[in-house]
């Protein structure tokens, strides 16, 4: 009688034990003393949680049961922060949040300030990884990242790629891309933004990191003003190739019935008044294949002027310049569209 008696106590201690197991406060068993990060604007996502804090960077430090310790702190140009009740600063650098909290928490413990401490690191402002976006885009600038960003990400942040953008956007390598690729600081990643606007390569859609550098091209145009239907400025999609001057009237759609075909001008441009060319061109020849077509090169301005109007060569150059300073673009629109 006694032994069923003895099963019966130690069956009910082991019901017992594993109901407490199921009901009891996991805070109970193990408290966790750090917090993860959260945003100023609530908890952090993924990508924030990613973030590592760089120099001047604003950080919130919360200490429930001791907010003397506690409060808003900016990273110092060498990446540390002070905490008050510990004689030597943190390195806050290259942490992320929930890291820094744990040192936080560590080093509060060790100077024997706190038993427990539940410490939550937030960032408030964002200024320690910068990427630079140049060139042909609405707002070339440094910016600060609050989280991961890829070629895309910042191209949308400068506001898009320009009217006038051409195919390439070049980035150049900083410290942390060498790093985390691999490859040497400064080197060169060539980008055809063409293709990558349209989902055509998206694997070209790489991350940017801390000083990296994005350049994004001019188009390379060329001008077709006067007596032709449909002035204006013409990419050229295939620069290596070139585009002649045949080519480049019929983008204008040909010309006008005004058009004095014989006395065809192409203003090469350049740096210096001295250095422009003005090729004069027979276009109802070569249209005839009487003369060779000619190529034209980037920036080159085609003038086709009205019958009847005789000017000089100064003059019809003048005249072309101004032309082509108040045309449209032609063949780029899809850029800005699919960057914004």
């Amino acid at each position: 009688m006694k032994n069923i008696d003895w099963n019966a106590n130690v069956a009910a201690q082991f019901l017992v034990l594993a109901m407490l197991t199921i009901i009891w406060p996991a805070g109970l068993w193990a408290q966790a003393p750090v917090s993860g990060p959260q945003t100023g604007n609530g908890p952090a996502s993924v990508d924030t949680q990613e973030y590592t804090i760089g120099p001047g960077d604003v950080l919130s430090i919360s200490i429930p049961e001791a907010q003397e310790f506690g409060g808003k702190v900016r990273v110092s140009d060498a990446g540390q922060i002070d905490i008050a009740g510990l004689g030597t600063p943190i390195q806050a650098e290259g942490q992320t949040p929930p890291q820094l909290a744990r040192l936080i928490h560590q080093a509060l413990v060790d100077a024997k300030q706190l038993r427990d401490p539940k410490v939550t690191v937030y960032v408030e402002e964002f200024h320690g990884r910068r990427i630079t976006v140049l060139g042909a885009v609405s707002k070339p600038a440094v910016y600060s990242m609050e989280r991961r960003t890829t070629v895309l990400d910042a191209l949308s942040m400068a506001g898009g790629a320009l009217p006038g953008a051409g195919n390439t956007v070049t980035v150049v390598r900083g410290a942390a891309s060498a790093e985390a690729t691999g490859t040497p600081v400064g080197s060169v990643q060539i980008i055809d933004m063409s293709r990558l606007v349209r989902g055509d390569d998206t694997a070209a859609n790489v991350d940017v990191r801390n000083g990296d550098v994005i350049s994004v091209s001019a188009a390379q145009v060329v001008y077709v003003v006067g007596a032709v239907t449909k002035p204006g400025g013409f990419v050229m999609s295939n620069p290596s190739a070139g585009i002649s001057v045949v080519q480049a009237l019929a983008m204008a759609e040909g010309f006008t019935n005004v058009a004095a075909t014989n006395r065809g001008m192409i203003i090469r441009q350049s740096t210096s008044d001295a250095g422009r060319q003005e090729i004069p061109v027979d276009i109802s020849h070569m249209m005839e294949g009487k003369v060779a077509d000619v190529l034209l090169a980037p920036n080159d301005i085609l003038y086709i002027p009205e019958s009847g109007a005789r000017k000089t060569v100064k003059a019809l150059m003048e005249i072309a310049m101004s032309a082509a300073n108040g045309v449209a673009i032609y063949g780029v629109g899809y850029r800005a569209a699919g960057i914004n």
